[in-house]
C-alpha cells in the first residue's frame, strides 16, 4: 500500500502534470482509492484512501487532513456495496472513478473554497470539476487493470501465508 502511495505521488507531481490539457491533470489518487476500495472492500479502501489523502495534504495542500478525509470517506463507500462483482468488468470501476472523483472534489470546493467566500460553484465546476474528471476517467481502465493484475498476486500471496499459520 505504501510503495503505491509513493509512486502515485510521484506520478502525480512529476508526470501527470506535465501532461495537462487546458489546465486540467488526471487525478491518479481518486482513481486509485476507487480501484482499490473495489477490490479490496470497504476497509482497506477507507485505509488507503485516508493514507492516500494524508499524503497528498502533507506534499500538496494548505490543510493537513481535509484530503485525508475525503479519501477516507471515499474509500469506504466505494468499497462497501460491492464485495463480490465480477473483476473482469470494466465498466463499474469507470462508473464509480466517475462518481467518486465527482464527490471528491466538490467535497474539495465545500471544504477550501466555500468557507472563504469562494461561491462560484459553476465556474469551479465547468473549469476544474468537469475536465479533470473527464481526463481521469481515460486513465482509470489502465490503472484498475495494473492494479487487479497486483491485486492477485496479493491475493495469491496472502492464501499461501495463511496456510501455513
Amino acid at each position: 500500500m505504501l510503495a503505491l502511495i509513493l509512486f502515485n505521488l510521484a506520478a502525480q507531481s512529476a508526470l501527470f502534470t506535465r501532461l495537462a490539457v487546458w489546465g486540467a491533470a488526471p487525478d491518479t489518487g481518486v482513481v486509485l482509492i476507487v480501484c482499490y476500495a473495489l477490490l479490496r472492500g470497504d476497509l482497506e479502501g477507507a485505509a488507503f484512501g485516508f493514507f492516500t489523502g494524508l499524503s497528498r495534504d502533507f506534499f500538496f495542500g494548505d490543510i493537513i487532513g481535509q484530503q485525508a478525509l475525503l479519501g477516507f470517506f471515499l474509500g469506504y463507500l466505494a468499497g462497501k456495496p460491492f464485495k463480490d462483482f465480477f473483476r473482469d468488468n470494466n465498466f463499474l470501476p469507470v462508473l464509480l472513478a466517475g462518481g467518486g472523483l465527482l464527490f471528491y472534489e466538490t467535497g474539495f470546493y465545500l471544504l477550501t473554497y466555500l468557507f472563504v467566500g469562494e461561491t462560484d460553484f459553476l465556474f469551479y465546476l465547468r473549469r476544474i470539476i468537469l475536465p479533470e474528471t473527464a481526463y481521469s476517467l481515460v486513465v482509470t481502465v489502465p490503472l484498475y487493470r495494473g492494479l487487479a493484475f497486483l491485486n492477485k498476486k496479493l491475493e495469491k500471496r496472502e492464501k499461501r501465508l495463511r496456510k501455513l499459520f
